[in-house]
């Protein structure tokens, strides 16, 4: 186990360092982790103090109690979602290929922009147009993602005339002459600001799974940056990325 300083209140502490034990697989989705009596002799603090890092964890959906039995890390039986996700298919074809049926529902389009972040992602020099749209995926009414994507002005000038509820990203792109061929992705955990919380319907300190992807086409040209936010208690992701050349 890792050791701890004084930088931090000490549950603080403790709760990063269980976090970074399930984040990095060293706890197993579904192992049982060390009970707090176990924890607070190892790290010589209290029992109060192990107990809290641990229910915050719980309140985040990455630990579950079992009554009895003691704290497990969540598994994808635990009435999440267990989503496969490759390069050739939405979030929402991968989904329904689970029997998971949801719906989208567009927020905005994001206008304007001047990003030298999301032209570089896009391959796109300083003159070159980025259009934007944010989109909230539902299962049974209740939103469980949320995505904000991208892409180049330049390739779909008539974006911002597309009714996104009902017409899913990649089916534009596709009607557009553009094939996805490769794919990018990275994940991490974190929080979000207040204003992508609400529309989750999650307090500030709940977890989500955070993708970062970008997808070329036939071409090799760039053709989307999205960053998707899944809420951490409702879904679990494995990517399966095929890279072409």
């Amino acid at each position: 186990m890792n050791k701890i300083s004084y930088k931090a209140p000490l549950y603080e502490q403790i709760e990063h360092l269980l976090y970074e034990k399930i984040r990095t697989q060293e706890y197993l989705p579904g192992q049982k982790i060390p009970s707090e009596r176990e924890l607070a002799e190892h790290y010589k603090i209290s029992r109060t103090t192990t107990k809290r890092a641990i229910n915050s964890l719980v309140e985040h959906g990455l630990l579950v109690r079992k009554l009895g039995k003691g704290t497990f890390v969540v598994s994808g039986i635990d009435q999440r979602f267990n989503i496969s996700f490759d390069s050739s298919r939405s979030l929402t074809n991968s989904m329904s290929l689970k029997g998971i049926i949801i719906t989208n529902k567009q927020i905005k389009f994001f206008t304007n922009i001047d990003s030298k972040f999301l032209r570089q992602k896009l391959a796109l020099n300083e003159t070159e147009p980025v259009y934007g749209v944010q989109r909230l995926k539902l299962h049974c009414g209740k939103p469980f993602a949320l995505e904000n994507s991208f892409v180049p002005g330049k390739f779909f000038p008539n974006f911002y005339q597309i009714d996104f509820n009902n017409i899913g990203l990649y089916d534009y792109i596709e009607s557009m002459g553009h094939f996805l061929k490769a794919h990018q992705t990275y994940q991490q955990l974190e929080t979000l600001m207040p204003v992508e919380a609400k529309l989750l319907q999650i307090s500030t300190n709940s977890f989500v799974f955070k993708s970062c992807y970008s997808t070329a086409d036939q071409n090799q040209d760039i053709i989307e940056y999205t960053e998707s936010y899944v809420i951490a208690n409702e879904g679990s992701i494995r990517y399966h990325v095929n890279l072409s050349n």
